[in-house]
């Protein structure tokens, strides 16, 4: 049977004229923007468990806690999707001075509607993002809980008032001075590109509250933050699974944001792989 599946999906893959390799592919959304999409674990079809990770802020789908989510699921049998946002700095386009929580989620969105047509989809599915991507995968559980029996929010913003209020108190001069000039100049060092991160970003997130969806949310699931995060305060995340009903918080510890150091993505995997056992 597993074979089977794996023969269906690899025969569909490759007759799709937009295809990369056998696993990648640019897809299209309303406003026909393109959207770099890979799927992994293609061999795990027949379990019927399925994956969406989405980055970031100014990130990509080759972010260390990305990559660490998705080896996690992969050990566990999960076909696995994750993909680059637009206004990114992945392969669907560098043009982050565009981006807002608002397109993360029609990203996402436009995504899954893309995989219920292939062979592998199934319903319901796991869901995993960092950062901004965590706000954009805790509004789409809160939108569609039938859809989504799996959570795994990697340091996601809680709201936009309280990622202002954060950026403000911990990087103070820096956020006044973004907030004020509009924008800042972000350089990925690791993939050499720049990025003009619009204060928008923030302003749109404030109409966003996960206090607030926390109750329509019907998965299993897991948050995690990291204990010297200074962006997204651990604390904010205790205080969201307090109110959730199948929550579950893990904090790892001596980690920032990004989950950087080696030890930082171990715990990581441990976290994640050990919740979805």
């Amino acid at each position: 049977m597993r074979k089977f599946y794996f023969i269906l999906s690899f025969i569909f893959i490759i007759s799709c004229s937009n295809h990369l390799s056998f696993n990648e592919f640019y897809i299209k959304n309303a406003q026909n923007e393109p959207i770099y999409v890979k799927v992994d674990g293609l061999k795990n079809a027949s379990y019927k468990k399925l994956a969406f990770i989405q980055h970031g802020l100014a990130s990509n789908m080759d972010h260390q806690v990305i990559q660490t989510a998705k080896q996690a699921f992969l050990a566990h049998h999960y076909v696995v999707i994750t993909f680059d946002s637009r206004y990114s700095l992945g392969k669907s386009g560098n043009d982050v001075q565009k981006v807002l929580l608002s397109t993360f989620t029609e990203d996402l969105e436009t995504v899954i509607d893309w995989a219920k047509k292939q062979p592998f989809y199934s319903e319901p599915f796991a869901l995993s993002g960092h950062s901004l991507g965590g706000a954009s995968v805790l509004q789409y559980s809160a939108s569609h809980p039938e859809k989504v029996n799996i959570l795994v929010p990697i340091a996601p913003v809680i709201s936009g008032d309280l990622w202002e209020k954060s950026c403000m108190k911990n990087l103070s001069e820096f956020c006044r001075l973004w907030k004020q000039n509009g924008f800042y100049e972000y350089t990925d060092t690791k993939i050499n590109k720049t990025a003009v991160i619009p204060y928008n970003v923030v302003t749109n997130s404030k109409s966003y509250n996960a206090y607030t969806l926390a109750p329509a949310i019907t998965a299993k699931t897991l948050i995690i933050a990291g204990d010297k995060d200074i962006i997204i305060a651990a604390d904010d995340v205790k205080n969201l699974v307090r109110i959730m009903p199948k929550a579950s918080d893990m904090v790892v510890k001596n980690s920032e944001h990004n989950f950087e150091i080696q030890k930082n993505q171990e715990d990581l995997y441990k976290s994640i792989e050990n919740f979805i056992k």
